[in-house]
């Protein structure tokens, strides 16, 4: 394969092949000489003509039209793609797809690279730079979003349309600092100032042949604190750890913010689940966020769970899984809803061989609002229902079972919950059991009223069943209606989680397009990263901060302070990095 040319969208040769000068007779006259200067050496080599519009569509079809129109002969496209001047990866991968149809030709992308600092040496040569709201979303200038930005477009050029994206160059991969030249393009380059190569190397390796494996994960929302239905969001947020960078096999992209696309689909009640697939040996570490929607969070934390005893006892706060050699369903997990620390595969429900047990669920928040429930009163949320039925745990006329309040729950604590024991050997499973809420010690009778006899089939092994309103009252439109969130309000928001290892999230809101500057101190007053420092709009925004400085090395533990700042408003948060 022979390149005629270089990024010649405007012509080659100036004057005499300036497209705007001579017009299109002029430049391919002298094209369609090089390229017969190529056959004359050797008809079988492939020709290729490369412009720099990777995302452009309408400036391709421009030129290879009139490429085609003036009888020019060649074989592949070849572009230039650096985001930041020629578009988003949408654009990119609509472009390759478009061109892949209309001219039924290899693509190749030829130039590519990722900033992986902000930083410059002084070596005399000025960086080339970039615009950093021009950057895709996800993608953080450092060395993981290098390899992130690489690993996502290899699998856009893989799946253009026809299989025609044959590849890519990255440019230029080595171009580091070295006296007295200096380089002006050490900042994109696959080495640190150090010459220390970074892991994004790795994603010239090619995966296709390598086996993988499907992986499960489940979860259980009963012990989230708020009003979440089967309609709400839920995603597990985290990062992969071998083979993988950024991305599962599958395609799914996999971080610690709303990017991630691990997205858990709703099996019934309180139940999630995804299955994707993973590289033998890769590890995750994730924690679960949950949503109403992907953009309002759940009550506590901004949608964040707690922190989490790994299973191996680890030395992070995360959930950890590592791949094995065969398919994986695992265990089923529940979320952290409270404000400790709890062992991966905690449960509510303590397993009891003889029994099952069934959590049972109430939000009280129609009755507290109306002035007719108070917890400081010696009021108790029961569960009554048919003895019969349930072998004499339930009741109509006692309060066997008492639940617990969920005292950092929604509406003020306003959720209410225990679990129940049938015995197996007297109750067959299937078998329908009748019951309601109760309050005790109240003045309005204590029964939901106004509805028929709740009903639940006993399973054959513990369950949850899904929440419910007292008296299946609702006295707001929505409860997911009070989220902290606010979209007119400066305010930078807690990091979450905190302390962390590896990384964190970040949340402010401003009320008006401003300057912002999002800046991570040490406490000798030193700026480690700046994680923002552009123009955004009104609103909520969120930033991942993954423990890098502005080299791209990891940071020690310790207290770091956050700094916002936008116009003359100024807030600080402390955060803190354990390791």
């Amino acid at each position: 394969m022979v390149q005629v040319g270089n990024e010649i969208t405007g012509g080659m040769l100036w004057p005499d092949g300036k497209i705007s000068v001579g017009g299109w007779g002029n430049f391919t006259t002298l094209l369609k000489a090089g390229i017969q200067g190529v056959k004359d050496v050797d008809t079988t080599v492939k020709i290729m003509i490369h412009i720099d519009r990777g995302g452009d569509n309408n400036s391709c079809r421009w030129f290879y039209d009139n490429l085609k129109s003036n009888g020019v002969t060649f074989d592949i496209i070849g572009l230039s793609y650096y985001p930041w001047w020629h578009g988003s990866l949408t654009n990119a991968q609509n472009n390759l797809n478009d061109l892949a149809t209309r001219y039924n030709k290899d693509i190749v992308i030829v130039e590519t690279a990722y900033p992986w600092t902000t930083q410059y040496l002084n070596d005399g040569m000025n960086n080339v730079g970039f615009d950093p709201a021009k950057l895709p979303a996800g993608y953080p200038v450092n060395p993981q979003g290098q390899r992130d930005f690489l690993t996502y477009l290899i699998k856009l050029i893989k799946n253009t349309t026809s299989g025609r994206g044959i590849g890519f160059f990255y440019w230029e991969p080595a171009y580091i600092s070295v006296p007295p030249v200096g380089s002006a393009w050490e900042n994109y380059a696959l080495f640190d100032f150090s010459g220390n190569a970074f892991s994004t190397l790795q994603a010239f390796q090619s995966n296709d042949s390598m086996s993988t494996v499907n992986v499960t994960l489940r979860l259980n929302t009963s012990t989230l604190g708020d009003t979440i239905k089967s309609t709400g969001f839920v995603q597990a947020r985290g990062q992969i750890f071998g083979v993988s960078s950024g991305f599962f096999p599958g395609g799914e992209k996999f971080t610690w913010d709303i990017n991630s696309q691990i997205k858990l689909k709703n099996v019934g009640g309180d139940y999630w689940e995804y299955t994707f697939k993973m590289y033998p040996a890769d590890e995750i570490q994730f924690l679960f966020w949950a949503g109403h929607s992907s953009t309002v969070p759940t009550y506590r934390s901004l949608g964040w769970e707690g922190q989490i005893t790994p299973f191996d006892s680890s030395a992070v706060n995360y959930r950890v899984f590592t791949a094995g050699l065969k398919d994986t369903v695992l265990d089923l997990e529940f979320f952290n809803g409270s404000a400790t620390k709890v062992p991966q595969y905690w449960n509510p429900i303590v397993s009891k061989p003889d029994s099952v047990g069934i959590l049972f669920r109430v939000n009280v928040v129609h009755l507290i609002k109306a002035g007719l429930f108070d917890a400081a009163k010696t009021m108790l949320v029961t569960v009554r229902g048919d003895s019969a039925s349930s072998a004499g745990v339930l009741s109509w006329d006692f309060s066997n079972v008492l639940l617990k309040q969920e005292p950092i729950s929604v509406g003020s604590g306003s959720f209410w919950s225990g679990v129940a024991y049938f015995p197996k050997n007297q109750i067959a499973s299937g078998t329908p059991i009748s019951y309601k809420f109760y309050v005790t010690n109240c003045t309005f009778g204590g029964w939901e009223s106004g509805i028929e006899n709740r009903v639940f089939n006993l399973p054959e092994s513990d369950s949850t069943l899904v929440w419910k309103f007292f008296n299946d009252k609702n006295p707001l439109t929505e409860l997911e209606e009070e989220t902290p969130l606010v979209a007119n309000e400066f305010m930078l928001y807690q990091n979450y989680p905190n302390p962390f290892n590896p990384a964190t999230t970040i949340n402010f809101s401003i009320a008006e397009k401003s300057n912002v500057q999002l800046r991570v101190f040490n406490l000798l007053g030193e700026v480690v990263k700046t994680l923002v420092n552009q123009n955004e709009e009104a609103g909520v925004h969120s930033i991942t901060w993954n423990g890098l400085n502005e080299t791209g090395a990891p940071v020690n533990s310790g207290i770091y302070l956050l700094r916002l700042e936008a116009g003359s408003q100024i807030q600080m948060r402390k955060m803190i990095l354990l390791k």
